[in-house]
């Protein structure tokens, strides 16, 4: 039970705040103090009033939400340009099953199959079209004389699915002919082709092939050139034989059919179906996580993640350190404890609102320069809702301290 002598003190406490003064230097909260019946909104201008004043601080704390910030939309965006690579060439393609030999694990590795693999497909009532798709590694040998590994991919026209897509210049039908090729506009010099290579000569596989469509940003995962041809191309730098293919493509009349095909396709002992998606998401961790791509990714951002909270929450208990006593005499003056905790949270709300900001903005930037070096910064909503919950994440976590701190705050601390 509080005494006499202990109300007498808090009278004399409000007596003495509601009694003019001279003017002295007081801090932002000490001005507003006696401003209580304002409630949040007060609250939320002495909070943000004060971070704004201690410039260092806050300058520090932002830049370390942005880095952090940064660091998780780059490094998900380089994640999401990886798995994209990894699974281009599947998911332009489409078909709803792809039939290969049993034991493939990635795209890359697909033996040839015999053409009486299109009959076997073809002969199921469910299955409405079949399409080859050649895949392999074949030997450049750029104009300079030297030799340089490049992805063939071989394709039959088809009007759904476009191959190869993002033409910039030339027209799918220029494929048409007899060994005429597409290549990358990236690839240009690497392959020692002229800036406009339409009707330049590039051997492949020892036979003289012609340019005759030019794309734009279709890159492998291992970064090694791709070149598309059509199937008759495939075959004769490849020497594979007729109608043979590293893949078959099929397309259900029905979605419900495919378990019944995927179980008639299995029981032949060499092959084996799987639907598209299983495919490419088979090759994408292959190649991503396989290659220890994925793991390095996670661990920076991680790190980024850690760096930030750290920063803010550094920034944010300084800070509630700093005002005490204020926060004690508003305390003392009636203010309820989910207001005093809002002088946090509107910080945290400050910092991690602008930390994004500028952590956007960088990431753009980035992505925009590891484009031009041949890396894919991919910054969907995906990853921008991710990046969005790292940086909420950030605050959460740095904030927790300083929420325990002024959780505690009694409205004795005023009298100490």
């Amino acid at each position: 039970m509080p005494t006499a002598g202990g109300i007498t003190a808090r009278e004399d406490v409000r007596r003495e705040i509601s009694t003019p003064h001279p003017p002295r230097h007081t801090s932002a909260l000490e001005a507003v103090a006696g401003s209580h019946a304002q409630g949040r909104t007060m609250m939320h201008r002495i909070a943000l009033s004060t971070l704004l004043h201690e410039r260092g601080k806050f300058a520090g704390s932002v830049a370390g939400v942005a880095f952090a910030s940064t660091l998780a939309l780059v490094e998900a965006g380089l994640y999401q340009g990886f798995t994209r690579a990894a699974s281009s060439v599947i998911t332009a393609a489409g078909g709803d099953l792809w039939v290969m030999e049993r034991g493939t694990k990635v795209l890359d590795d697909g033996p040839i199959l015999p053409g009486s693999t299109r009959a076997l497909l073809s002969s199921h009532p469910c299955v409405s079209r079949v399409r080859a798709l050649g895949f392999r590694y074949v030997a450049a040998r750029p104009s300079d004389g030297s030799e340089a590994p490049v992805i063939l991919v071989g394709f039959e026209p088809d009007t759904t699915h476009l191959l190869p897509w993002n033409i910039q210049r030339g027209l799918p039908d220029d494929l048409h002919g007899p060994l005429r090729v597409s290549v990358d506009v990236s690839d240009l010099p690497r392959l020692s082709l002229p800036a406009n290579p339409i009707g330049a000569t590039l051997r492949l596989g020892g036979h003289a092939s012609t340019i005759a469509v030019v794309t734009h940003r279709i890159r492998s995962f291992s970064l090694a050139p791709y070149v598309f041809g059509e199937m008759d191309t495939f075959r004769r730098l490849t020497k594979a034989g007729p109608d043979e293919a590293n893949y078959w493509l099929a397309d259900l009349t029905t979605p419900q059919c495919t378990s019944d095909v995927v179980a008639f396709v299995q029981r032949h002992p060499r092959l084996k179906a799987l639907r598209r998606q299983a495919f490419a998401g088979m090759t994408e961790h292959y190649w991503v996580w396989g290659s220890g791509a994925g793991p390095i990714l996670l661990f920076s951002m991680l790190l980024g993640i850690v760096v930030g909270a750290l920063i803010v929450a550094q920034t944010l208990r300084s800070l509630a350190r700093d005002h005490f006593k204020e926060l004690a005499t508003m305390r003392a003056l009636g203010a309820t404890k989910r207001e005093v905790l809002s002088f946090v949270g509107w910080q945290m709300a400050l910092l991690g609102g602008l930390g994004m900001a500028l952590g956007g903005l960088l990431a753009l930037g980035l992505g925009h320069l590891a484009g031009a070096l041949g890396l894919a910064v991919v910054l969907s909503p995906p990853v921008l809702a991710l990046g969005a919950a790292a940086v909420l994440g950030i605050c959460l976590l740095s904030s927790l301290g300083s929420f325990r701190a002024v959780a505690r705050i009694e409205p004795a601390e005023v009298f100490r």
